[in-house]
């Protein structure tokens, strides 16, 4: 699991977290679609994609831009995130 790190991510909306492992090599926006997708499926529809969701690092509040690559992005192994 070299390429990929384990993030947590807390969705208000369901006041739950979900721990996900993401690929590093890919953008944060395309991640973002993928856990949203993750969180779909496991929230058996209570949860949907507005197309509005950001995510944003649970301990400073600092919101991720959907075209950084996860690597150079401020996300790493165990961090902690925000999908609203």
């Amino acid at each position: 699991m070299k390429n990929k790190i384990l993030v947590i991510i807390y969705v208000p909306l369901l006041d739950e977290e979900f721990d996900i492992y993401i690929p590093v090599v890919k953008k944060v926006g395309t991640v973002k679609n993928l856990i949203i997708k993750i969180i779909e499926e496991a929230s058996d529809g209570t949860f949907e994609n507005d197309n509005c969701k950001k995510l944003y690092d649970k301990v400073s509040g600092e919101m991720i831009s959907d075209n950084q690559f996860v690597k150079d992005s401020i996300i790493k192994n165990g961090s902690k995130l925000i999908l609203y």
